[in-house]
């Protein structure tokens, strides 16, 4: 009997055909999903099918890509799933990649229909409605010293609204939040809303829910909110995205009633007049809904949550918060309003933000990137299609380019005159052409925010509470844990 008739014999007597079928099946799938390309960069092993998803940690996957650049090198490659990923790790790689391969590197993963701007496939129509929108914001004020009005002005409801708490214990985390969303709102939807408002205090919660939830959940929730063991963050998460979505779409529905095409509002009126022009079939409802979502989404979590690390340094090092308070003393007196024009005689405070914004980035890991060619980096092949993870946190805490790095040390921005020196290691908005899109909205407030809190309150922990942990929590941004202080007026 030949070798294949008695292979075909044992077969036959201890399974069947539909057996054979299926286990010759399920290999070569298998095969095929791991038969990666040649020259990949190396990385950890990954399980068939589930690759390094068991491995990948939910809520601090910046420091464990950080150890892992210790033993891959620099650019190393991850799978989701059967899925290669790849992650690129430091300065001369980042800038390799985001700034000489720009090009390249600028595309978005396939997660969403590529409409909106953040997510928006790389090319002609990100280029236009990016384009416009800066230049429809900047109409409003962004980027302008005559924010600063509508900065301050929710800066002085939120001042009010902390003086309720009488000098007890309170998580600040919400009313910054609140302040902060209020100065993105009325610049696209030209009103703020008051504090006490039930919708959008919903509507707060909603994108809480949002970012605190992980990139893996929240990327493949329609999935994983049926399953039983992340079903219930996964359901959270997009319960909070549809209710969102609805409060915004309830938002631009008013302003389409109200439309004047004489009496221009806001950025939403600015995108509805050029809609109704229909001159450019790329403006549309859909559209607006979805850049009203990025603009909130860039303009309120990441803004909130550096505030709020910087109230958790503040309680933490009592002597930065004193000799801040000196400065704006002797830079402001109790009456003068912080503005961008005072800046330059307030170092030390640029000094702190700066220093807060690296020791714990709020956007540690950058949005995903997508390749669109062909690309080599370090030697290394990375194919067209292949989604990449822009680690900033290697960058903001390398100890080659930051003494200490792990140390809070705002004096690491000041020369020998004590004037502010800018370092260009600090990105945490990243770089390149995908860079944060409310940055330079983002640095403003931060700056009025923190410097009016200072100006109008001590901060300090109650009695005999112990300091605040200054290890975040990653969702899609990287928060304190939650705690509480007290505020004592001035």
């Amino acid at each position: 009997m030949s070798a294949l008739k008695l292979i075909a014999t044992v077969i036959h007597e201890y399974t069947n055909f539909t057996t054979v079928f299926l286990a010759v099946f399920v290999f070569l799938l298998m095969y095929k999903l791991f038969q990666t390309p040649r020259n990949l960069p190396p990385g950890p092993r990954p399980w068939p099918l589930i690759g390094n998803l068991l491995s990948l940690s939910h809520d601090s996957a910046h420091l464990q890509y950080v150890e892992w650049a210790r033993q891959y090198g620099a650019v190393f490659t991850i799978f989701y799933g059967p899925v290669p990923v790849i992650v690129i790790n430091g300065i001369d790689t980042i800038q390799e990649a985001l700034i000489n391969n720009r090009d390249i590197f600028s595309d978005r993963p396939r997660f969403t229909d590529g409409k909106g701007i953040i997510m928006a496939h790389y090319g002609p129509f990100w280029k236009e409605q990016r384009k416009f929108t800066m230049s429809g914001l900047r109409d409003f004020g962004f980027g302008k010293r005559s924010l600063e009005g509508k900065i301050l002005e929710e800066a002085e409801a939120l001042k009010e609204d902390i003086i309720k708490t009488d000098g007890r214990p309170f998580n600040i985390k919400n009313m910054l939040r609140k302040a902060v969303t209020n100065v993105i709102c009325s610049i696209v939807f030209g009103a703020r809303h008051d504090y006490e408002d039930s919708a959008f205090q919903t509507f707060l919660e909603d994108i809480d829910v949002r970012f605190t939830t992980p990139f893996l959940i929240s990327q493949f929730s329609p999935v994983l909110r049926h399953l039983p063991l992340l079903g219930q963050s996964a359901q959270r998460f997009h319960v909070s995205q549809e209710r969102g979505a609805r409060f915004l779409k309830m938002k631009a529905d008013e302003h389409q009633r109200d439309f004047d095409s004489n009496d221009i509002r806001d950025f939403v009126d600015i995108y509805i007049k050029e809609i109704r022009s229909g001159q450019n079939e790329n403006f549309t409802d859909a559209q607006l809904l979805w850049i009203i979502n990025d603009l909130i989404a860039a303009g309120t979590d990441t803004t909130s949550q550096s505030l709020y690390w910087i109230l958790l340094y503040m309680v933490t090092y009592p002597d930065v918060q004193e000799r801040a308070h000196q400065e704006i003393s002797r830079a402001l007196g109790d009456s003068t309003l912080p503005t961008t024009a005072k800046r330059t005689e307030l170092p030390f405070m640029d000094a702190v933000i700066s220093e807060v914004m690296r020791i714990n980035a709020v956007t540690p890991l950058t949005v995903p990137h997508f390749t669109s060619s062909d690309a080599a980096i370090h030697g290394y092949d990375i194919p067209k299609g292949t989604m990449v993870l822009v680690n900033l946190w290697s960058v903001l805490r390398d100890p080659s380019l930051w003494k200490e790095p792990d140390q809070f040390n705002p004096e690491r921005f000041l020369d020998n005159q004590g004037q502010y020196m800018k370092k260009d290691a600090l990105i945490p908005f990243s770089i390149g052409r995908r860079s944060c899109l409310g940055a330079q909205l983002a640095k403003m407030e931060l700056f009025v925010f923190t410097t009016y809190l200072l100006q109008q309150f001590t901060f300090k922990l109650a009695e005999g509470a112990p300091p605040p942990s200054a290890v975040g929590r990653l969702g899609l941004t990287n928060g304190p844990s939650p705690y509480e202080l007290c505020a004592i007026p001035k």
